[in-house]
């Protein structure tokens, strides 16, 4: 993830320079204290590789509302552990 914004009681959390139409995680202010319980601080994600699961929408490019901590991953590096299936056993979502 590169880098975390703010606005309209919402973080973003953005993958690409472009949010406008690159895919983002967006997560509402009310939410955040279910992500601090579950020692999960979405600001600190930045620069960080993470999985998210949810329904995929069009707000601005491809961005995926997470309500539940459980729908974000934090991934080991590339070459770590969590990276060890060869790709072709790995599960993606085409975007």
């Amino acid at each position: 993830m590169l880098n975390v914004g703010e606005g309209s009681g919402r973080l973003y959390l953005n993958f690409a320079g472009d949010w406008r139409s690159d895919f983002t995680i967006s997560i509402a202010r009310k939410d955040t204290a279910a992500f601090a319980a579950a020692g999960l601080d979405p600001p600190a994600l930045a620069g960080k590789r993470v999985r998210v699961r949810g329904w995929l929408a069009w707000r601005n490019g491809p961005m995926i509302e997470a309500t539940h901590p459980d729908q974000i991953e934090l991934l080991a590096e590339a070459g770590g552990a969590a990276n060890d299936k060869p790709p072709q056993q790995r599960r993606a979502i085409a975007l």
